[in-house]
């Protein structure tokens, strides 16, 4: 895995609203938008920020619809994710560029 991918899971992950809309939208594969105020009761700016974040580092895939916007879990980035913390298990560790 990339690091700058990393950094941006990592930080996409950093957040206790954004990890909760994370599992809900796996919870239930496919999630209107408009759905997740009932498990994060946060306000709709907020909300579209912490989707943003969570979109722009490729965990959850975004699909409009007319009028709503339907989010689902991306399996490749999370078997990334996935695959990234297995090896954290191992003798040799991939190594991390810091440049």
């Amino acid at each position: 895995m990339e690091t700058m991918s990393l950094v941006k899971l990592a930080k996409s992950l950093s957040d206790p609203h954004r990890l909760r809309i994370l599992q809900e939208i796996a919870r239930v594969q496919r999630l209107a938008c408009t759905n997740l105020y009932a498990f994060v009761p946060i306000s709709q700016p907020s909300m579209s920020q912490h989707v943003k974040a969570l979109v722009d580092a490729g965990l959850v895939d975004s699909q409009k619809e007319g009028r709503h916007i339907y989010l689902s879990i991306n399996p490749v980035k999370l078997q990334e994710l996935n695959e990234f913390l297995h090896s954290l298990n191992v003798s040799q560790l991939p190594r991390i560029s810091t440049e």
